[in-house]
């Protein structure tokens, strides 16, 4: 079916990074398929790939397409592949309007980057787990040294630059129940940063499910609740408010809630052409599909068993687990990554479901409160 092939695009610009966090489903997890691979994407990949995603765009009828390019850290491509890059694919296909997204832990991210990428019409994101120790615990170089000022200089830069509001694309953050939700939230907003996204970790799965259950929700719940009272309709916090479009009744294309398909093609270094691939925190070898842009379409994936769990959404979810909850439709089971057991694959729940659970209700309870009353209905949520 054409509406379950590939529509969005990640290309993995390198297979290498400067940082050694030791939760990266690259390189620190379970998967070791990066071994072996080309350090940087060659540029013989990089034009079968603008050939493939040109050919995709044009089978779905798309005016627009959306490539995010990913590592490793992508910066280490260096600037010329960038520029090569972006005009390979607009060459490809010029009646398309490509939204192109770099993710960066922003260490290398220089003036000269952001002028490029203003240039070029790439979005630049960034990680940045939060507070000072929370960042430096986790997000080290390959000497263990914490790399907090170096993205904080980063995101200086970003808000300085004169194409700011088109060129910073806000911030990712892993969330760190061991620090203050709410602490963390309010130092963001003090660098200036006014969309952001916090992120479930991706090392928890049935398998290794996480030590406290609940410290999730205790963190994310005062940082809706700092938001909220902000009241700033230009500061997104996508988690929170994703959350509440569903409540109201809209269907997401957000991998992580809303049990919509994750009709993503990566393309590795090598043109290895694979689903989604956070799906590496699971194990080993996962997202290996024997696809390479060099001899492949893109719906070719549709083929594979793993792409196919990840389009089935929450067709996947075991119905007795899932099928009776009032907030289905809202979760959508959670994260794949995060549903996933040796024994059972993905047809389950997140690992995080009650922590989802404690936020969805709560947010549901906040936006009931601020909707005008309707005479003679009871409260939707208790």
């Amino acid at each position: 079916m054409v509406g379950q092939e590939p529509a969005s695009f990640i290309l993995k610009a390198t297979a290498h990074c400067n940082l050694n966090c030791p939760y990266c489903y690259m390189f620190n997890l379970r998967d070791r398929s990066f071994a072996g691979r080309p350090r940087v994407m060659p540029t013989g990949v990089v034009e079968a790939a603008a050939r493939r995603i040109a050919a995709q765009v044009r089978r779905l009828g798309r005016q627009t397409a959306s490539v995010t390019f990913h590592g490793g850290e992508p910066l280490l491509a260096g600037q010329d592949w960038f520029r090569d890059a972006v005009a390979v694919l607009r060459e490809a296909a010029p009646e398309v309007a490509f939204e192109f997204t770099v993710q960066s832990n922003g260490v290398l991210l220089t003036r000269d980057w952001l002028d490029l990428f203003a240039d070029l019409g790439v979005v630049v994101a960034l990680s940045l787990d939060g507070l000072p120790e929370a960042h430096n615990r986790t997000r080290v170089d390959h000497a263990g040294r914490g790399t907090y000022d170096a993205t904080r200089r980063a995101i200086e830069r970003l808000n300085a630059h004169p194409a700011r509001e088109r060129l910073f694309g806000g911030v990712l953050c892993v969330i760190d129940p061991a620090v203050s939700g709410t602490a963390t939230y309010h130092h963001l907003r003090g660098l200036g940063v006014d969309r952001m996204d916090f992120l479930l970790p991706l090392d928890h799965n049935w398998d290794a499910p996480p030590p406290q259950p609940g410290a999730y929700a205790a963190y994310l719940v005062p940082i809706f609740d700092a938001w909220w009272a902000e009241n700033n309709p230009n500061v997104l916090v996508r988690m929170f408010f994703d959350i509440m479009k569903l409540l109201l009744g809209a269907r997401q294309h957000i991998d992580s809630l809303g049990g919509a398909p994750v009709n993503i093609a990566v393309v590795e270094t090598d043109g290895s052409l694979e689903p989604l691939d956070a799906l590496r925190a699971c194990r080993d070898g996962l997202t290996l599909t024997g696809l390479n842009v060099l001899e492949h379409e893109l719906w070719a994936l549709q083929g594979v068993p793993v792409y196919q769990a990840a389009v089935a959404g929450q067709r996947g979810l075991d119905a007795l687990m899932c099928g009776a909850c009032a907030l289905r439709e809202v979760c959508g089971g959670g994260y794949l990554p995060n549903r996933y057991s040796a024994a059972t694959g993905f047809a389950n729940p997140s690992v995080y479901c009650l922590d989802l659970q404690r936020l969805i209700l709560h947010i549901a309870a906040q936006v009931d409160r601020a909707l005008p009353p309707q005479p003679g209905a009871p409260a939707a949520w208790a």
